[in-house]
């Protein structure tokens, strides 16, 4: 019986649901000689690192942006993350020793990973021969952060060419990368009845559809998205997820009489994939599993003001590759509506353009991958 350990680290959501999809994955493949299981490496720091891991993530991205951004791109350099890569590392390892017992304890045959944390730290055992376990890292970004890169890593997965050349920029051999895009759910690949999916929602079935999605917290404008796509002159109707943030769908509730349009607000949602269905454009920021799902459903995409970092290299793919629109301003949203509405052959050359680049049966070859990895495991 061949094991198989996946682990993501809480800091967003988009670790813990590109993890939970290979999971998935593994359980439809249903392979009889292997166990899988699913870890949160937070789990096994201190309680207070785990706390701080998520709540310095969310200050970042919500009221530091510029600061984030600024450290993001210092400690991509070569040369800073020559001094930075060091201290970053004595610095987990402190935090981990719960992680590196249970990792040395357990042994699978093969680690998966979503986040550079883990990768770091089950890199380092391996190196210092603690550590046999073949170790997959999954890049859940459309580019490369330095962090990403460690020792000890057998094989990475990117998202597409661009990831790979920044791998190989960092000295990673071609042979360790693998082209096989971002893990996903593996329903976003399975095709819905769309008037249906919009009859059970209770939206028009021949209306256009604005979806906004604040990701797993809610953050972002999304107020001033939904006034603007209110304002818009051709008919519209929106739905807008706000994860977790349950002030913020109390606000876009009491706000629903001011506005003109057919506005559903849900909360945290297990379905994205049916209101994605359901929708002709989705608006949200450029988070990697987001706009992934997105692009397996062939949806169009305006990013609105991408956070500085990982948020504007995935813009700058998905824009680079007209699969999506940027905007920096809530203002720009609604001449943006208005144009695509008014230009269906744009937004079916942004369905083509999507076509290209989206790989929604990742978790499915990822799983595979590590299936192959771990039979060649001693």
């Amino acid at each position: 019986m061949k094991k198989i350990l996946i682990a993501y680290a809480t800091a967003g959501m988009g670790h813990k649901k590109a993890a939970e999809a290979i999971k998935k994955a593994f359980d439809e493949l249903k392979s009889a000689d292997t166990r899988v299981e699913l870890i949160d490496a937070l789990d096994y720091t201190t309680p207070l690192f785990k706390k701080s891991y998520l709540d310095l993530y969310l200050l970042a991205m919500n009221k530091l942006a510029l600061v984030w951004g600024i450290f993001y791109y210092l400690t991509d350099n070569f040369f800073v993350n020559i001094f930075v890569a060091p201290v970053r590392r004595l610095n987990n390892w402190y935090y981990s020793k719960k992680l590196t017992k249970y990792l040395i304890e357990t042994s699978p045959d093969v680690i998966i990973s979503t986040h550079f944390f883990l990768s770091e730290v089950a890199g380092d055992l391996k190196v210092k021969g603690r550590l046999k376990s073949r170790l997959i890292t999954v890049i859940t970004d459309y580019r490369l952060h330095a962090w990403w890169v460690a020792k000890g890593v057998d094989s990475y997965v990117v998202a597409g060419d661009d990831a790979k050349s920044d791998l190989v920029k960092w000295g990673v051999p071609d042979h360790k990368i693998n082209v096989l895009g971002i893990p996903i759910d593996p329903v976003f690949a399975k095709k819905q009845d769309r008037l249906a999916i919009r009859s059970k929602l209770k939206l028009d079935g021949k209306t256009f559809t604005a979806l906004v999605i604040g990701g797993g917290f809610g953050v972002g404008p999304i107020e001033g998205i939904v006034k603007a796509i209110a304002s818009v002159s051709k008919p519209v109707q929106a739905v807008v997820i706000c994860g977790h943030n349950e002030e913020l769908a109390k606000k876009l509730e009491a706000l629903k009489a001011a506005l003109n349009i057919n506005l559903k607000v849900v909360g945290f949602v297990d379905n994205v994939y049916d209101f994605m269905e359901a929708s002709d454009m989705l608006i949200s920021k450029a988070g990697g599993i987001t706009t992934t799902e997105s692009l397996a459903k062939e949806l169009p995409i305006i990013i609105i003001a991408p956070i500085p970092g990982q948020e504007t290299r995935n813009s700058d793919f998905l824009t680079g590759h007209g699969a999506a629109v940027k905007v920096d301003d809530v203002s720009e949203i609604r001449p943006i509506l208005e144009e695509l509405l008014s230009s269906p052959e744009r937004l079916k050359n942004m369905k083509e353009a999507i076509g290209k680049i989206k790989k929604p049966t990742s978790s499915y070859d990822i799983a595979k991958l590590a299936m192959e990895t771990a039979k060649g495991a001693s």
